[in-house]
């Protein structure tokens, strides 16, 4: 991501008045957020015009960084927590960041939107993501989790991938801080409609 130091000072002004984030360095900053979100366009290239849903979106990660590199890409950022949406369509605006949004719900509140991708960045574990959020994915949408490597967790997206007729298209191994935090990405189908 090209000029990253304007994102992270209005970030960490952001994070002084509002807590968005322990994290509270440059460094930290860009490698535990914004390098950590940006893995996505590793292994995914987004096509051009789609809707992505980021559930969860907390202090704007992985939305803003997304958002910033896909500009062809419309980004609706979900969290529940009110502040934290006011905070980040905030920072969106200093950042003249315009094909992305916040919106205040629950994602098992929101009804009649569908999205063809949604990434969701260490926000629940997969037994209770998968069944709120699986509504909203269209079919042969895309559920991107960004998750900490967990074995015991991988054995229950399995099963649930089963059960809601999904399909684990990859797995992407990764980690930060040389080696410190061991990170997955799972990229997963939606086969049937609702």
């Amino acid at each position: 991501m090209k000029n990253r130091q304007p994102f992270i000072d209005i970030f960490l002004e952001k994070n002084k008045q509002i807590n968005l984030s322990a994290i509270r360095d440059p460094e930290g900053v860009f490698a535990k957020h914004i390098q950590d979100s940006l893995e996505v366009n590793t292994i995914l290239t987004f096509p051009k015009w789609v809707q992505v849903a980021d559930i969860g979106t907390g202090g704007g990660f992985p939305l803003m960084p997304l958002a910033i590199t896909n500009p062809q890409v419309h980004f609706t950022g979900i969290d529940s927590i009110k502040k934290k949406t006011v905070a980040v369509n905030d920072m969106l605006q200093s950042l003249h960041i315009t094909n992305a949004k916040v919106i205040c719900s629950r994602i098992e509140e929101l009804k009649g939107q569908s999205f063809d991708i949604i990434t969701a960045r260490a926000v629940a574990h997969v037994e209770k993501l998968i069944p709120r959020s699986y509504h909203l994915l269209k079919k042969g949408g895309k559920l991107i989790l960004m998750k900490q490597a967990l074995k015991e967790e991988k054995t229950e997206l399995d099963q649930l991938c089963k059960k809601f007729h999904l399909q684990l298209e990859n797995q992407h191994h990764y980690s930060l801080f040389e080696g410190d935090i061991e990170r997955v990405i799972y990229v997963i189908e939606k086969l049937k409609k609702d």
